[in-house]
């Protein structure tokens, strides 16, 4: 599947669990911050650095999704499987 398909379906799932996914332009020379996941006033974020590669936001929303209960969500075949027998690797600092 192409990469910028699943990044499609990575947001989906990310909607059905309330997760808001909001990509921003991050490099600032005063303050070191990081793409990943948050929760601000009882709402989860996954915040994305507009520059990353497509594969770096995919394995991103992939590694926030694995922390919800995933059970009572549709996931593609494909999704499942690479979710629970090929972790994504964790992004670099």
């Amino acid at each position: 599947m192409d990469p910028s398909d699943k990044l499609e379906v990575l947001e989906s799932v990310a909607q059905k669990l309330s997760i808001t996914i909001e990509t921003h332009h991050l490099a600032n020379n005063e303050i070191e911050t990081r793409s990943g996941h948050c929760k601000i006033r009882g709402r989860h974020w996954i915040i994305l650095d507009q520059s990353l590669p497509l594969l770096e936001k995919i394995a991103i929303i992939s590694q926030t999704l694995k922390k919800f209960d995933l059970e009572s969500i549709y996931l593609p075949a494909w999704l499942r499987e690479e979710m629970e027998n090929h972790p994504f690797d964790e992004p670099k600092p």
